[in-house]
């Protein structure tokens, strides 16, 4: 992590001739803290309140909670700021992926000593103190276990500072935060003062007494409270709280506490065997063993056939691991399984369960362990066995095998991610180069060849609430465009929840829109995902490669204005090109300006608006639309005049005949 700071520090100094800057963090903490200071006597952190007009605060804000702060003299140069955009984004990953090393190695930590400690108090102890140390928020944690002789939760385990009257509280089922969360069996978070005091409001005095004994309370602000099920039974509750001046548990900070939860299951469950003490120190060993093995496979980037390969070693059962990002399977052995057939009898699941499926003809029974990282389920593991011959040491196999590959998941999108915002930035510099020099340069950079045939296609989703479900989606879109376009898409890339699609062809035809229609028909039959679909003009030259950009965006701008799903060719838009931002409100405004004053309130008919909309369907002859109106010339002229007065307007007058004209024209797009 060193290396950027210095890259960093030496960037402002050398490039940005800079004698004196600050670099601040805020990574959800309460306030900032000092990363780099050169020249600058210490100040106080970033505040929106800056009172000193000569220093300038640039903030870099990669997440709700995560923010970075560059202080110095005088303001930065947009190619300055892009540039330490660049670098502090760099940062921001090195210090995510230290917080992800530090959280992984603190949960196999506990997994070790829960293979390692007998005495349950103090192995309960240490996964609460691993738990707090990967939530630096929480101020303090306890573990409730349910007593049946007392019918009550009671204190089990405690860290961060509460003192010995904590022992003498007893909560009963559905009392406060913690007996409704064990009551219900579901996680709880509470982010507000008055959501924790609503949620305690049926604590006993009691209780209240000696909770306040133990602690003094200073600014509370959140609480986290998770279940913790044995042998799918409801037995604790484990549950942290926050000082502070702000809220800053999370919903990241839920969820790894539920993961904490789980170890505390897995040792509540192993103290509950520990009458069977060989069979048990059989298991742990075996355990420890596994996980080491595994996270040696992770930490060595071995791969995902490697993982599933040393898996089947362990059980000695032939298997296959779904990644449902981009649909592709790792199977061992390799071929025993089709593809298709895995797709098309696979259940997905987010509990474990058993199945059959039909194999060349073959009833198999297969496990399957939904592999679940982020709320989502990224994969699946399908084992050949069936629910008489599972033993617990699969099940500790599984287990361990299901977070090692969530975490393989969760890396190799973390690196295509990267990889597709690089591709972003690298393509709209080659969009906005000028220079005949820098552009040859640029698309080399990207792999554009230099003499083919180019169009781009943009790809909006269906937008959703859930972000993690909506980046699978893209990361699955980008897949499938990939095996359908193969060689004429040198660049796909996702950004939001639009891909952008850099298509070539040898030569100018009708190749591009028959490829984006046979995959939007595939796609939406297969995902039941809706698409919009932009596409700008095949050129030739890579001179002409923005301008084609330029129409596949006004293509999809026209079908996000008009609320339309589907396939939009630029030249297919028309004299739609003229409102192509107007949305669809202000064109029907504009229509209704025309034909609101024709319509007869009272008989409902519509017989002015209906001659007027034939009179210029017929380019003004009075002969053609009394034929087609099936009414006398005489009675045509009457109603003309008729509009004519309505609408103070002339037919004589060419700027009237014109607004007449887009207005007719309109209506059929807009109703």
């Amino acid at each position: 992590m060193r290396l950027i700071v210095d890259r960093l520090q030496q960037f402002l100094s050398d490039f940005c001739n800079l004698s004196q800057f600050q670099v601040w963090k805020n990574i959800n903490e309460d306030r900032f803290s000092l990363v780099i200071s050169q020249g600058m006597e210490e100040q106080l952190a970033p505040s929106h309140d800056k009172k000193n007009i000569d220093v300038y605060e640039y903030q870099f804000q990669f997440h709700e909670k995560r923010q970075l702060v560059l202080r110095l003299h005088r303001a930065l140069s947009a190619t300055e700021n892009q540039a330490i955009e660049t670098l502090l984004h760099a940062y921001y990953l090195e210090l995510m992926l230290e917080k992800e090393q530090f959280i992984r190695d603190k949960m196999m930590e506990s997994i070790r000593e829960i293979s390692v400690l007998n005495d349950i108090h103090t192995l309960l102890t240490k996964i609460l103190e691993n738990a707090l140390s990967v939530i630096p928020s929480a101020d303090f944690g306890v573990l409730w276990m349910y007593d049946e002789s007392e019918a009550a939760l009671v204190p089990k385990a405690w860290v961060g500072g509460p003192g010995e009257d904590i022992k003498n509280m007893r909560m009963k089922v559905g009392e406060g935060i913690i007996g409704k969360t064990f009551k219900d069996n579901q996680s709880m978070i509470l982010n507000s003062y008055t959501d924790v005091l609503k949620a305690s409001s049926s604590v006993t005095e009691e209780n209240l007494r000696h909770l306040l004994n133990a602690y003094t309370f200073e600014y509370l602000q959140s609480v986290i409270a998770v279940p913790i099920a044995v042998e799918e039974q409801t037995l604790c509750v484990v549950i942290i709280y926050q000082n502070g001046e702000n809220a800053l548990l999370t919903i990241e900070d839920k969820q790894l506490l539920e993961s904490f939860s789980d170890q505390v299951s897995i040792a509540l469950t192993n103290s509950k065997l520990f009458q069977n003490l060989k069979l048990q120190n059989e298991l742990l060993l075996q355990r420890d063993q596994i996980h080491h093995t595994f996270m040696k496979l992770s930490l060595q980037n071995a791969g995902m056939q490697v993982i599933v390969n040393e898996i089947r070693h362990m059980l000695n059962l032939r298997l296959v691991i779904m990644d449902l990002m981009d649909d592709s399977i790792y199977a061992s052995p390799r071929h025993w399984i089709e593809k298709g057939d895995l797709f098309r009898f696979v259940h997905l699941t987010e509990t474990p369960a058993f199945y059959s499926l039909e194999v060349e003809n073959e009833q198999v029974d297969y496990y399957i362990q939904p592999i679940i990282g982020v709320g989502q389920i990224l994969g699946l593991l399908l084992i050949e066995i069936n629910e008489q011959k599972l033993e617990s040491i699969h099940k500790l196999i599984i287990e361990q095998a299901s977070s090692i590959i969530a975490l393989e998941l969760i890396r190799k999108q973390t690196i295509v991610d990267s990889f597709y915002k690089k591709t972003h930035d690298l393509f709209h510099d080659f969009l906005t180069s000028k220079d005949p020099g820098q552009l040859m340069k640029k698309g080399e950079e990207l792999g554009i060849q230099s003499n083919a045939n180019y169009a781009v296609v943009l790809i909006q989703l269906s937008t959703g609430t859930d972000i993690q479900a909506m980046d699978m989606q893209v990361h699955l879109l980008i897949s499938e465009i990939k095996k359908h376009f193969q060689d004429h898409a040198p660049i796909v890339f996702g950004f939001g929840h639009k891909i952008t699609v850099l298509c070539q062809f040898k030569r100018i035809g009708n190749e591009l829109l028959h490829l984006v229609q046979q995959f939007q028909g595939s796609w939406e039959k297969v995902k039941n995902n809706s698409l919009k679909i932009g596409v700008g003009t095949l050129y030739s030259g890579m001179d002409q490669i923005a301008k084609s950009y330029n129409e596949a965006d006004k293509a999809l701008s026209f079908l996000m204005t008009r609320q339309r799903w589907g396939i939009m060719h630029y030249q297919e838009i028309g004299v739609n090109r003229l409102f192509i931002h107007q949305t669809q409100e202000e064109l029907l405004g504009f229509v209704n300006e025309v034909f609101l004053p024709l319509r007869n309130e009272k008989t409902k008919h519509h017989l002015l608006e209906e001659t007027l909309l034939m009179y210029i369907k017929q380019n003004g002859s009075v002969r053609e639309t009394a034929k087609q109106l099936h009414i006398h010339v005489n009675t045509l002229y009457q109603r003309l005049r008729k509009i004519e007065e309505k609408l103070t307007i002339s037919f004589q007058n060419a700027d009237d005949v014109l607004r007449l004209q887009l207005a007719c024209y309109l209506k059929g797009m807009v109703h």
